[in-house]
């Protein structure tokens, strides 16, 4: 059966989340969607706001999917992948106050659930007006936007051209690899914005050369939020099994300091890019699209985190690149 798509959509508190999944299920049907509510608290009130067109709504109370309801996920994932026939698409709406990481780990990293669900994007609402606040206040506000495949500023009537742009700016800034749109009470290009992607390759593999010095050169360290953000580029192939162990390695020491890593490397005698990103405590690796046999075999991988040290990061992949001589059959 072919798998389940799934969509996460995040925000901090007041972003306008359930006006925007209200939005995507009227755009998406006749389709059936199954929703996924999470509230911290005995009682979800957002569960009674989502409008008809959806299978069914699921509540997850009594805890943040972002730190304890990891098995009670699972759990109903389980249940769901056994009546898949019954709904055409999965949406998650995280509480205000999550951080998504963890249900992005439990898609890309537990075979079970990447068997039945497939996740297409992390979508997250940013209210114009007052995201630059909660990103100053609040680490989980950091966390949602550094995840996101998609930000959505919203609300963006309330305040004048010139701060939105100034808004846009910013969470650029923060997080280079999203797309961002903008629009006003929950209402956006749904199209667009499910053309972005957490794994798939043409969306890992589409930010371009430009894009990527840019931020690097105007936003390498994000002062107002601390945010580092910096490329790395990798001529040859890299070795996976020893580069493996590094990234456990990076894992235990810097776990609490990076927020996202991002991109595709090249391995050696291996026709495809490979991806490569973190979530929450590890590293994903899935596969990508394949090489042309003209162009240069060019590793890029982004960093997002605080207080990270570019050279550091260069150092450990670099003495894991395999240089094409030496990777050449004999």
């Amino acid at each position: 059966m072919k798998r389940t798509p799934v969509h996460i959509i995040t925000g901090f508190l007041g972003s306008g989340k359930t006006t925007f999944l209200n939005h995507f299920i009227k755009h998406c049907l006749p389709e059936r969607i199954l929703v996924i509510e999470n509230e911290c608290g005995d009682t979800n009130v957002d569960g009674a706001l989502i409008m008809d067109g959806v299978e069914e709504v699921v509540e997850l109370s009594a805890g943040c999917l972002c730190c304890t309801l990891a098995d009670g996920l699972l759990d109903i994932l389980e249940a769901a992948s056994k009546k898949r026939n019954q709904y055409d698409r999965l949406v998650i709406e995280t509480t205000g106050i999550a951080d998504p990481s963890s249900i992005v780990q439990v898609f890309l990293e537990d075979p079970r659930v990447e068997k039945a669900f497939e996740l297409q994007q992390v979508i997250c609402l940013a209210d114009g007006g007052m995201i630059e606040e909660w990103l100053t206040e609040a680490e989980e506000a950091l966390r949602q936007v550094v995840l996101a495949d998609a930000l959505l500023i919203n609300k963006a009537d309330k305040i004048s051209e010139n701060r939105l742009l100034q808004v846009k700016e910013l969470l650029e800034g923060v997080n280079p690899y999203a797309k961002v749109f903008t629009g006003c009470h929950g209402i956006f290009p749904i199209v667009d914005i499910m053309d972005t992607g957490t794994t798939e390759p043409k969306s890992v593999e589409s930010i371009s050369e430009d894009r990527r010095d840019h931020y690097e050169h105007s936003t390498g360290e994000n002062n107002t939020h601390k945010i580092t953000t910096f490329s790395l580029t990798f001529p040859h192939p890299l070795d996976l099994n020893h580069l493996s162990l590094e990234l456990n390695k990076i894992v235990r020491l810097y776990r609490h300091q990076i927020y996202r890593v991002k991109g595709f490397i090249a391995l050696p005698h291996y026709p495809n890019r490979v991806i490569l990103q973190s979530a929450r405590s590890t590293f994903i690796v899935t596969d990508g699209s394949p090489w042309e046999s003209t162009e240069d075999r060019v590793g890029k991988l982004v960093f997002i985190g605080r207080g990270l040290k570019r050279k550091v990061f260069e150092k450990m992949f670099n003495r894991h690149m395999v240089e094409l001589l030496k990777s050449s059959p004999k």
